[in-house]
């Protein structure tokens, strides 16, 4: 499977200039961004910014990416970290310093005043030695700067994309192997790390009748039996690239109600990608996908729950500013969707995955990667949609 080549260095550092550009038009000299590693998956907005910015993964530490017009800093949390930050990334200045010490050793980089990026997941102890830099925001400005993607992006999440449908595609011997769902998730996301991703996250749920976003062994020790519905949802990262996907099916034939939940998806997801054009409001394709749900007639039915039916992606699983249009449905008390007067434009790039979870019907959901393109959406995964059957 062919897989995309590493960022090379200049890529980074003409994004670096291009938010120095900006921070030096609200007069100020230097950029930090702090970042966690990888290891929080999904749970990390801040390490997207940090690796679109230097590469710079920690795993399970964090960093500070000090950025003035003459070089970029890198600052490692951890020591254990130092060697491979001198392997990967010689094109910055590494400073193998504890958090502790960050502010005191920046004394002497820092020409003047610093715009900060990812401060708002710093933790406390930290954030109380960088006054008065922590409250010179600077996130909105970086967020913009990702939102299309250049050639170099768009070939890593064309890459996590094939990673996704080759999971798809052994899914259906997965489930025939006759063992536990987390067993299966294993052996899958294993075969994702095999084949070139970072991380792999799954969830399955397998039951009767399709309930929630299994993640965990202790929720995934069913055996897949007939007349179980299978719902499946891969999450990886590329090179820092996320690729995203669901699909779903049944182990012999589906209910009719499961397969009426599965057509009301089916034609959510139509909706939201027919909203998708250039110039078009990025407000839109929530709204037309709250549409389709309308005409279903199951909005409003008991006990009904779903989860977000879309988000951005790229170095965030929910990249910023495009996840603030489409509202967390799962958390009751989440605020409806209020997003930045943003037009649709060529090299944004989403996952919609309109879901419904209806007690005593079951559960349906689809995920795509939708690229908007000159002519409208793009899906990225090859995976049919249509509910499979597996006999």
């Amino acid at each position: 499977m062919p897989i995309a080549e590493p960022t090379g260095p200049h890529i980074f550092a003409r994004r670096r200039a291009a938010l120095m550009a900006r921070a030096a038009a609200r007069g100020f000299d230097g950029v930090l961004a702090f970042g966690h590693g990888s290891a929080l998956g999904a749970g990390s907005h801040s390490h997207g910014a940090l690796r679109y910015l230097s590469g710079w993964d920690g795993h399970e530490s964090a960093a500070l990416l000090a950025i003035t017009h003459q070089a970029a800093h890198l600052f490692v949390a951890s020591p254990f970290m130092a060697p491979l930050a001198r392997m990967q990334r010689s094109d910055l200045v590494l400073h193998d310093v504890r958090p502790q010490a960050w502010r005191s050793t920046l004394a002497g980089i820092l020409p003047g005043p610093a715009a900060t990026i990812g401060f708002g997941e710093m933790p406390a102890q930290i954030h109380a030695t960088f006054a008065p830099h922590a409250d010179a925001a600077l996130d909105d400005e970086a967020a913009r700067l990702r939102l299309v993607k250049d050639a170099t992006e768009l070939r890593h999440h064309r890459a996590a994309a094939a990673l996704c449908d080759l999971l798809f595609g052994r899914l259906g011997d997965a489930l025939l192997s006759r063992r536990p769902a987390w067993e299966i998730q294993l052996d899958l996301e294993t075969l994702a790390r095999r084949s070139g991703a970072e991380q792999c996250r799954t969830w399955l749920t397998i039951a009767p009748q399709a309930d929630y976003c299994r993640y965990w062994p202790a929720e995934t020790q069913q055996v897949p039996q007939a007349g179980d519905q299978v719902l499946f949802g891969v999450a990886l990262t590329l090179d820092g690239h996320w690729g995203h996907g669901i699909r779903m099916g049944a182990i012999g034939p589906m209910t009719p109600e499961q397969r009426a939940l599965a057509d009301h998806v089916a034609a959510m997801l139509d909706a939201g990608l027919g909203a998708i054009r250039p110039g078009a409001p990025l407000a839109g394709i929530e709204a037309a996908i709250e549409g389709a749900l309308a005409d279903s007639g199951l909005a409003t039915h008991p006990g009904l729950r779903r989860f977000r039916s879309g988000h951005g992606l790229g170095f965030s699983y929910e990249e910023p500013l495009l996840t603030e249009a489409f509202r967390q449905h799962f958390d009751q008390g989440a605020p409806p969707a209020a997003p930045p007067d943003i037009a649709l434009a060529p090299g944004m790039l989403f996952e919609l995955h309109p879901n419904l979870f209806v007690p005593g019907l079951g559960g349906a959901a689809i995920g795509e990667m939708v690229l908007v393109t000159p002519d409208g959406p793009d899906c990225l995964l090859a995976t049919p949609r249509a509910p499979a059957v597996w006999t």
